[in-house]
């Protein structure tokens, strides 16, 4: 018998912590690499924020990467710009 190869896909925002050459579930660890970035829609986006599409859109048409009906976004840069705070009005006087 040969040995066979098995593939497992991790999604996260931080790089795991796996070594070349460890030991994980009776297997050797041979190779790793990073999968290159796949476009998302507006639509995608607006469940994970629980936002609607249109503020979806007017948000991130900094990053838009497809045409106006249909709009793709990287999702790493569509998170930052998703989830931080926007402070609007003047600001407060101690």
């Amino acid at each position: 018998m040969g040995a066979f190869k098995y593939a497992v896909i991790l999604e996260s925002d931080t790089p795991p912590s796996i070594m070349l050459g460890q030991n994980i579930g009776g297997g050797i660890v041979k190779e790793l690499k990073e999968v290159d970035v796949q476009l998302v829609t507006a639509a995608h986006l607006a469940r994970i924020y629980n936002l609607s599409v249109n503020t979806i859109r007017d948000r991130l048409i900094s990053i838009n990467q497809g045409t106006e009906g249909k709009s793709l976004y990287n999702p790493k840069l569509a998170h930052t710009l998703l989830t931080q705070k926007v402070r609007k009005g003047r600001p407060r006087v101690n």
